[in-house]
This record gives C-alpha cells, sequence and structure tokens, in this order.
C-alpha cells in the first residue's frame, strides 16, 4: 500500500510583505491546494509560517475537508492556531507537538515557533526516540547547519542539543522542513534533512545576502511504500 503526504510550508497568508495584497498567496495556496488534488494525494502537513489576520481563518477553511497536520512557525502564534487546531495542543507551554505511528514510520511533529525547542519538548522527544521504526521529523526550522546568509540569521537556537539527542539513536531520522523558502537536502550521521519550497515567495541561495524570488512556488510529495521513503518537488511557476 503507498501513503502520499503533500508538505507544504511558509504560506504568510495577508501578510504585507513581500506582496501588499492578500490575494497573490491566497491563490498560490488554491493552486498547490488543485495540485495536489490532481496529484490524488489525500493527507498534507504543513510546518508552519501560516499566516496573520484573516489568512489565518482562510487556511483553516481550504484545509476542513482535507486529512492535515501543521507544525507552528516562528511567524505563527498558539493561541490564535489552536482556535481552530486541536491535535498536540500543549496549554502549559503553549506549543503544538506530537507524535503518530504509521505502519513502517513514526511521525514526530515538532514545534519551533520561539525559534528553539523548549526543554519539556526535548525531553518528550527522547522518550518518543524510543521506536524500532525509522522516524520522519516534521518541523518548521531546519536542523542541520546550511553555508548560506539564511541560515546565519534565521537558524534554530539551540540546534547542536536537538542534533545530539537525534543522533544519539540507531534509527535513522527523516527531516521535513522549511523556514528558509528554498529547496535543499543535506546528510549528518543517521540524519537526512529535507527543506521543501514555500508556498509565498523563494529566498535564493546564497552566501551573503538575502534576495528573494517572487516568481515560483512549491511543494514537496512525500511517497511511502512498506519502508520505502521517497519524495519529489513540485514547483509552479508565476513568471507570466
Amino acid at each position: 500500500m503507498i501513503t502520499k503526504i503533500a508538505h507544504i510550508t511558509d504560506l504568510h497568508l495577508d501578510e504585507d510583505f513581500p506582496f501588499k495584497d492578500k490575494i497573490t498567496v491566497r491563490k498560490r495556496l488554491d493552486y498547490i491546494l488543485n495540485d495536489i488534488k490532481k496529484n490524488n494525494i489525500k493527507q498534507i502537513v504543513c510546518t508552519g509560517d501560516i499566516g496573520e489576520g484573516e489568512g489565518i481563518s482562510y487556511f483553516f477553511n481550504e484545509m476542513k475537508n482535507i486529512d492535515f497536520s501543521i507544525t507552528l512557525g516562528n511567524h505563527d502564534k498558539f493561541l490564535e492556531i489552536s482556535k481552530y487546531y486541536k491535535k498536540g495542543l500543549n496549554y502549559h507551554s503553549k506549543k503544538i507537538y506530537r507524535s503518530q505511528n504509521h505502519r513502517s514510520f513514526k511521525f514526530i511533529y515538532l514545534d519551533s515557533s520561539s525559534g528553539a525547542i523548549d526543554e519539556k519538548q526535548l525531553i518528550w522527544l527522547k522518550e518518543e526516540l524510543k521506536s524500532d521504526k525509522p522516524i520522519i521529523i516534521f518541523i518548521h526550522h531546519p536542523i542541520i547547519k546550511l553555508d548560506l546568509k539564511v541560515d546565519e540569521i534565521g537558524k534554530l537556537i539551540n540546534r547542536d542539543r536537538l542534533i545530539e539527542i537525534l543522533t544519539d539513536v540507531k534509527n535513522e531520522i527523516i527531516i521535513y522542513c522549511g523556514h528558509y523558502h528554498l529547496e535543499n537536502t543535506s546528510f549528518h550521521k543517521n540524519l537526512k534533512q529535507f527543506i521543501t519550497p514555500a508556498v509565498a515567495f523563494q529566498i535564493k541561495k546564497d552566501l551573503n545576502k538575502i534576495e528573494i524570488d517572487k516568481t515560483i512556488s512549491g511543494y514537496r510529495i512525500i511517497q511511502i511504500e512498506n519502508t520505502n521513503l521517497t519524495s519529489e518537488i513540485n514547483l509552479l511557476d508565476y513568471a507570466d
């Protein structure tokens, strides 16, 4: 049996930058959701930076008939998102995180909305990593370092601690994330990291500066067949 999951990230609905209108990014999300439907994908994971204001209710209205999960990004606010989403809510720490068992993998959804993984969540994670299955982690921030300007200014604050915990287990760990608005694949010991392009806009890969590209949006298709895991990027070009 084949499981297909669409990974979307960094929607930034109704935010002022870089688009001054609310329509552009909403249309991009609609195009991507239509593409997901055409590809007969029934599950979606969104790894954060959903948006602000009415963009939040717009997102959850669009997702109401879809099997979906989310993680929070640094632009997301727990109190706003928790009005619409109830899976994995931790009201004490104001975080959203949980685990889920698949036939061949264990899914872990982490909350890096504060720019770090808090201590309570790290303790929980250590216990969740005690599994005989390979692990799939969905998180907003990348964990493995990139030699790019965007990594210098936007990195996860305590990623070294997180890497230490993840590499202390024997399981293969596959990380799907966003935050950097680009596509990248990185490896470190037992970790494989896949950064998915943003729905809203991309950031060009550059060591010394941040330069955005408003002509492209994208998402990732993850496919699980027994214990075989693959993924591919779908890009939509708005140059015309």
